[in-house]
C-alpha cells in the first residue's frame, strides 16, 4: 500500500508539472523604416516626411502601424507573442503609437528601446508582455566602429527579465552594420558588433549558473558568416544539445529558405542565436522550435527574378503599402 501511495504521488507530480508548463512566442521583425512624419533636425530623416522623397504622410504612417500590428498578431494563433524584437524604428513615438493606438492595444505591451547615434535615427526595441516577462533591467551597448573606419551605427539593446517560472532571461536585439559598400569591405564592422555582444554575453556566462540567452536581430550576415561563427563564436544548431550551457548556438541552420531576398537569392540575415542551455532540455526553460514566418500576405510576386519576395512598403520610391523587405522570424519557448 505504501509503495502504491508513493507511485500515485509521483504520477500526480508529473501530471502537475506537465499541466503547469507554459509556452510563449518570441518574434523579431525588421520594420523597414518605421518613421513618424515629423522632421528631426538632428537626424537624416527628411525623406520620411510629407515633403520628402517618399511623401510619407500621416495616412501612410498609420497604415504602416496597422500592417506591423497585423504581422505581430498573426505570429501566434492563440495569443500575442510574449516578446517582439524590432529594428528600423525611429523613436519612442512610433512604439507608443504601435502599442497603444493600434490593434496591439489589447495585448498590453510595454517597450524599451535604444537611442543610438545612427545618422538616420533608426534604433532597435523590444516589446514585452508583463504577464510573461518581468523586466529587471535594460541597457544600450555602444558599438565602436572607428578602429575599422566605420561611422556611427545602431546600439545593441540588452534586456534582462524574469519569466513566470522565475528563470532569468537575457535578450539582445541587434541591427548590425549593413553590407553597403561591399561584403568583404564591411565585414570588420559586423565583427565589431558581434564582439560587443559576445563580451556582454561572456559577462553573463561568468556569473549565471544556468544562463538563458536569446540574441535576435537583423545581423546582415548568415549563420555561417565570420561575424557569427568567429565574432559570436556561435556553433551550428545540430551540435547545440551536446554543448555546455555556456555556448552560443545558431538555430536557423536547418531552415531551407531565408528572410531577405536580394537579386533573386534568399539569405538568412534575420537570426536567433541562443545559449545552449535553451536546447539541452535539462532546465525548466527550453526552445522548442524556430522558423521564418511566410504568410501569403507578407509576400508579393518577384517579377524580376521569379517566385516571390517580401511585400515591401515601397518598391523603389513607389508606394505599394506592404509590410517590410524582411520576413519576420519566430521561436517558441516552453517554461
Amino acid at each position: 500500500m505504501k509503495r502504491f501511495v508513493l507511485f500515485l504521488f509521483a504520477c500526480t507530480s508529473i501530471l502537475l508539472s506537465v499541466s503547469s508548463q507554459q509556452n510563449m512566442t518570441v518574434i523579431f521583425c525588421n520594420a523597414e523604416n518605421l518613421f513618424d512624419t515629423d522632421d528631426d533636425p538632428l537626424k537624416e530623416d527628411d525623406d520620411y516626411t510629407p515633403g520628402g522623397d517618399y511623401h510619407w504622410t500621416r495616412s501612410r504612417y498609420w497604415d504602416k502601424l496597422d500592417a506591423l500590428s497585423k504581422v505581430i498578431v498573426s505570429a501566434d494563433e492563440e495569443q500575442a507573442p510574449a516578446l517582439v524584437g524590432l529594428s528600423e524604428i525611429e523613436n519612442e513615438t512610433v512604439l507608443t503609437d504601435l502599442t497603444g493606438r493600434s490593434a496591439l492595444k489589447e495585448a498590453g505591451y510595454r517597450f524599451v528601446m535604444t537611442d543610438s547615434p545612427d545618422r538616420r535615427g533608426i534604433d532597435v526595441g523590444l516589446l514585452y508582455r508583463r504577464s510573461y516577462f518581468n523586466l529587471l533591467s535594460c541597457e544600450s551597448l555602444r558599438v565602436n566602429l572607428r578602429p575599422y573606419g566605420g561611422g556611427a551605427t545602431r546600439d545593441v539593446l540588452h534586456v534582462t527579465g524574469v519569466l513566470e517560472n522565475l528563470d532569468t532571461l537575457d535578450v539582445y536585439v541587434c541591427h548590425w552594420p549593413s553590407r553597403y559598400g561591399g561584403t568583404d569591405e564591411t565585414e570588420n564592422l559586423r565583427l565589431a558588433a558581434a564582439g560587443t555582444v559576445r563580451e556582454s554575453v561572456d559577462s553573463i556566462f561568468r556569473v549565471r549558473r544556468k544562463p538563458y540567452v536569446i540574441i535576435m536581430g537583423d545581423l546582415n550576415d548568415g549563420p555561417d558568416d565570420p561575424a557569427v561563427r568567429q565574432g559570436l563564436r556561435a556553433h551550428r544548431y545540430e551540435n547545440g544539445s551536446a554543448l555546455d550551457d555556456r555556448n552560443l548556438v545558431t538555430v536557423m541552420d536547418p531552415i531551407p529558405y531565408g528572410s531577405y531576398k536580394y537579386q533573386g537569392v534568399w539569405d538568412k540575415y534575420d537570426q536567433f542565436v541562443v545559449s545552449a542551455s535553451l536546447l539541452n532540455g535539462l532546465g525548466c526553460t527550453e526552445m522548442t522550435d524556430a522558423d521564418i514566418i511566410s504568410h501569403g500576405f507578407l509576400l508579393s510576386d518577384d517579377d524580376a527574378y521569379g517566385g516571390v519576395k517580401p511585400f515591401r512598403t515601397y518598391n523603389g520610391r513607389r508606394y505599394q503599402g506592404g509590410y517590410s523587405d524582411h520576413l519576420p522570424i519566430r521561436m517558441r519557448v516552453s517554461f
